[in-house]
């Protein structure tokens, strides 16, 4: 019984040819549901069929978003199977462009396969019917060629010009995929804009967070499958987009840790566009080969964030030290220096090892190189005693922060109570002042000669030594001048540094998180010593010259 015989209204008993009808259309939107050049062909070839008695609709084949420089096609290839098995032996396209754009390839199908396998083929637009006497097969076969080589040529030239014409839109910052990254919608007023998706994105901070709070990405996948929260793929589908997965039929909805670390790699979750990752081998092989990271188009700033680049950036050191990987098999935990312990010769990761005796069990970093390729030297901490070292390091730091802040606090007291200018104007002022006094005693210096209250040469050497202090005052005014006012508090409201050590000024105990954000490495030496490399260096360096720079101005005022 054929499938669509209710939609035709005929009887089937009367019909000789089962029929495909095949429809294809190059790639759309994803989000959109069927598309609409889609719907006018089903119509145009059903409208067809219902005037050709002789026609029984077997099934109806669609491969939306598919290009016809090649014939690696879903549902093409369920058409020839079916074709294979003797259930189809007609196949009825619009025109042939919608069967393929591959000149050899189509010609293959229609002139030899479909005809050792005694299949007509009708392909409308194009007035082509292997089974019409109105044309014979020499005419009917140059006009399949010709029409099939300019199809192709189409394809070769359209290729160009959108490969072109996409590239301008990705250094634009223009969106042109078919669907969004997962966290991700496209804006329905615009569909070059991504918007964010309240429910994925959830799902994405969650395992930011879970990854920085000590989880692996192993750890992350079975937390995500045991919660039934859908994958990517499985959700797209729910969310009714026309998607459709490498993995297939066989995706099962369940996460993997390929995704789990593709989400915690892609840029996209900061605002920025990443586009051009890969590419096509060429229009006719759709092979999609990957693009040197120097290569890809990034264009940031071009839509809200999920995650925050500290967040983000702290991730990626995670993920330069492989801690995601060396993670504690009972609990799924990673450990909390993983990644970080390094030895101060070799500056190769340490490895951490247990020791078990009657009176208890300690556990250990060692410098493995030794053993392993010769050249370093067997030392080790005891991780109980790193913990104690690096415990104390950070709570050393954060005094030492909560001093340059209170520093600060006190600067800004002193400013509020001297409205009439900051320190360094009112410094500038005094110097203008001391040079306007050296002047007037300059002027006055001639005076006094001719009067004979001073020698000629007492009047020669006075103004040598005003002349000298005006010109170091003008010095002094210049170099003030230039450096404009004085930075404020407000100056260091965004000091990393203060920022990301005062947030811990009541711990009490190490975390993976905390060790995470402070800590950049750790070197343990040979004697037993550790050196701990704190991140935001970089921030309490400037922060220390900002101090330096107010005490000096300090002094200036003083003197």
């Amino acid at each position: 019984m054929a499938k669509y015989d209710e939609f035709l209204g005929q009887p089937s008993d009367a019909k000789r040819w089962k029929v495909a009808l095949y429809i294809r259309l190059s790639k759309e939107d994803g989000d959109k549901g069927e598309s609409y050049s889609v719907t006018s062909q089903r119509e145009i070839l059903l409208e067809y069929l219902k005037s050709h008695s002789e026609f029984e609709l077997y099934d109806i084949y669609v491969d939306d978003g598919w290009s016809g420089t090649n014939f690696d096609r879903p549902d093409f290839k369920r058409m020839m199977d079916d074709v294979y098995e003797g259930k189809v032996n007609c196949v009825v396209v619009k025109d042939l462009s919608r069967f393929g754009r591959n000149y050899a390839d189509a010609g293959n199908y229609i002139d030899n396969i479909f005809v050792r396998l005694k299949v007509r083929f009708i392909a409308l637009n194009n007035g082509v019917d292997s089974f019409s006497d109105n044309m014979n097969s020499a005419t009917q076969c140059i006009t399949i060629g010709v029409q099939n080589v300019i199809n192709e040529s189409v394809a070769a030239t359209t290729s160009v010009n959108i490969r072109g014409t996409l590239n301008v839109s990705r250094k634009q910052g223009k969106f042109i995929g078919s669907f969004a990254c997962y966290g991700y919608k496209k804006d329905p007023n615009d569909r070059h804009k991504l918007i964010i998706d309240d429910e994925a994105a959830e799902v994405v901070r969650m395992i930011y967070r879970l990854f920085l709070e000590g989880k692996g990405v192993l750890g992350i996948v079975k937390t995500l499958n045991s919660l039934g929260i859908q994958n990517p793929a499985a959700y797209k589908k729910a969310q009714g987009l026309n998607y459709s997965h490498t993995s297939g039929k066989n995706n099962d909805g369940l996460w993997c840790d390929q995704t789990v670390r593709r989400i915690l790699k892609n840029e996209m979750y900061i605002g920025n566009m990443v586009q051009g990752k890969n590419t096509t081998v060429s229009y006719k092989i759709k092979q999609c080969r990957p693009v040197p990271k120097s290569e890809w188009i990034i264009v940031e700033g071009t839509h809200e964030p999920i995650i925050d680049k500290d967040t983000f950036y702290k991730v990626q050191s995670l993920f330069g030290t492989d801690a995601f990987v060396r993670k504690s098999l009972l609990t799924g935990e990673v450990e909390l220096f993983t990644g970080l312990v390094k030895c101060a010769d070799c500056h190769r990761a340490m490895s951490k090892k247990t020791n078990h005796f009657d009176y208890g069990t300690y556990s250990y970093y060692r410098c493995v190189t030794n053993n392993k390729r010769g050249g370093c030297f067997p030392h080790s901490v005891r991780i109980d005693k790193l913990e104690q070292a690096v415990l104390y390091t950070i709570k050393a730091m954060i005094k030492t922060a909560l001093e340059l802040e209170a520093f600060l606090l006190e600067v800004e007291e002193r400013a509020k109570k001297q409205p009439e200018g900051n320190l360094l104007n009112r410094t500038i002022d005094k110097k203008i002042a001391e040079r306007e006094k050296y002047k007037e005693m300059s002027l006055s210096l001639y005076p006094d000669w001719k009067s004979g209250m001073i020698t000629q040469e007492e009047y020669t050497k006075l103004k040598e030594s005003i002349a000298e202090r005006i010109k170091g005052l003008d010095q002094a005014i210049e170099e003030l001048q230039k450096e404009g006012t004085k930075p404020s508090k407000k100056d260091m409201k965004d000091n990393e540094f203060l920022n990301h050590f005062l947030q811990y000024a009541t711990i009490d105990k190490l975390t993976r998180p905390i060790v995470v954000e402070l800590i950049d490495s750790i070197l343990v030496h040979g004697n037993g010593n550790i050196t701990i490399n704190f991140k935001f260096t970089d921030a309490y360096e400037e922060i220390l010259e900002y101090i330096d720079e107010v005490k000096r101005l300090m002094l200036a005022e003083i003197a």
